[in-house]
């Protein structure tokens, strides 16, 4: 990736970073949506499909968090916030 800051700008921020990322836990769903700004630790996969319209194989790759992964939520404007998933499902409905 491309970074500015190479090239003499030293003061402009980190570019973001986008990522496609794989929980597998139904339950977090509930916390970290689309476009949330989240801490990720997991395992690297690539997924591959056949696209049917343009009839090509595509790879897509994704961070997968399973058990072992760690996710951190962050609020924005403030600190970071990690919480464990056992944090997490305490503040389920039904937990």
């Amino acid at each position: 990736m491309f970074d500015q800051r190479t090239v003499g700008a030293e003061n402009l921020p980190m570019p973001a970073q986008w990522h496609r990322i794989s929980v597998h836990n139904e339950q977090l769903g509930a916390f970290a949506v689309q476009n949330s700004a989240v801490y990720v630790e997991g395992d690297i996969e690539t997924r591959v499909y056949n696209d049917r319209i343009n009839d090509q194989v595509k790879n897509i790759p994704e961070i997968c968090v399973r058990r072992d992964g760690k996710i951190q939520l962050m609020q924005s404007g403030d600190s970071n916030v990690g919480k464990s998933l056992e944090e997490l499902k305490k503040h389920l409905p039904g937990q």
